[in-house]
């Protein structure tokens, strides 16, 4: 049997010197000493780069919400936006509202359309175990088609029995 080839001496001379073989255990034992440090690391990197982007977005965040506070700062722009958003007029002003035709189911008259603003207003100061209290009365009272909710059925006008 035969490790290798032939040496000076005529004897057989091994392949894999012993060398070699010390080569490779030492380059097997820092790969599985440092294999562990080395994927904690690209982890940890990982970790930065996204910390890295979520602090990014939080200061662009940040500076738009700076630039919103310093328009709020400028009394134009505040005036602006109580125009747009509230309806608010300078005095001396006249508001005109532009009423969508879509929205508006029927010409009413104003005294109908103060009725309901007034019958809303009263709504509103009603507490609501009141509301809850009338629309259970209401829905007792009320009859659909021409049968009672008991299961009876309601004789109409003119009909002989």
């Amino acid at each position: 049997m035969s490790f290798g080839l032939p040496g000076r001496d005529g004897e057989a001379r091994p392949t894999v010197s012993l060398r070699a073989l010390g080569l490779f255990l030492v380059l097997l034992i820092a790969f599985a000493v440092l294999a562990p440090t080395m994927r904690f690391a690209v982890t940890q990197q990982e970790q930065l780069r996204d910390l890295n982007s979520r602090v990014s977005e939080a200061q662009g965040r940040n500076a738009d919400l700076e630039r919103q506070l310093a328009r709020w700062q400028d009394p134009e722009y505040v005036q602006a936006q109580a125009r747009d958003r509230l309806g608010y007029v300078m005095p001396g002003e006249t508001p005109y509202v532009v009423v969508d035709p879509e929205t508006v189911v029927g010409g009413q008259s104003a005294a109908e359309t103060e009725a309901a603003e007034r019958e809303a207003a009263r709504a509103a100061a009603t507490p609501w175990y009141m509301r809850v209290w009338d629309s259970v009365q209401v829905a007792g009272e009320s009859v659909t088609g021409g049968e009672d909710p008991s299961g009876l059925t309601v004789p109409t006008e003119g009909a002989t029995p």
